[in-house]
């Protein structure tokens, strides 16, 4: 599954995502769409069900309410739509801006801290499951790895300093 994956994964919907597309889409940590995107799950026009787990991650974005709505009621929803019920992530932009705007959010995701990123998704993906007492020992465990890393040290450093933090630096020394 998407949400398995220990990195940030972006869908960049262009046209129609329906059914297992949407499904996908769903499971991605970033959802950007073009003006022409079209999505939703209208499988009760032919009498099926959602797949690939699209009701369940339907109901984590929207709630149980509107999810009910979203699939009884067989929406395709515009991207403009989509964004007003905060499916996307950002307002629709023109075809020709999504793979720059996707790429933009890309790089920007890429030149933060990799490690605690990759386990602030994986902790906050688990907080969706866990009471809160549990999302909270999970959280302190991460942290217990976050804390001590270099990244961290290097961001407070640069705090410190006055100057902007740079991430991963340890990638570089561990490639020597």
């Amino acid at each position: 599954m998407v949400r398995k994956v220990d990195k940030i994964v972006i869908a960049a919907m262009q046209g129609f995502a329906i059914q297992t597309g949407f499904s996908l889409a769903l499971a991605c940590d970033f959802r950007i769409a073009d003006t022409s995107a079209r999505m939703g799950s209208a499988t009760l026009r032919f009498a099926l069900l959602p797949d690939e787990g699209g009701q369940f991650l339907l109901v984590q974005h929207l709630g149980i309410q509107r999810a009910m709505d979203f699939l009884m009621r067989k929406k395709i929803a515009t991207a403009d739509e989509a964004y007003e019920l905060g499916l996307l992530h950002c307002a629709p932009v023109p075809p020709e801006a999504l793979l720059d705007e996707a790429m933009s959010l890309a790089r920007e995701l890429a030149a933060g801290p990799q490690v605690a990123m990759r386990l602030l998704k994986k902790t906050l993906y688990n907080s969706l499951e866990l009471s809160f007492e549990k999302a909270c020992d999970d959280i302190a465990t991460a942290t217990a790895v976050t804390d001590h890393h270099p990244d961290a040290s290097g961001a407070v450093q640069a705090f410190r300093e006055g100057r902007p933090a740079v991430f991963n630096e340890w990638l570089d020394k561990a490639k020597l």
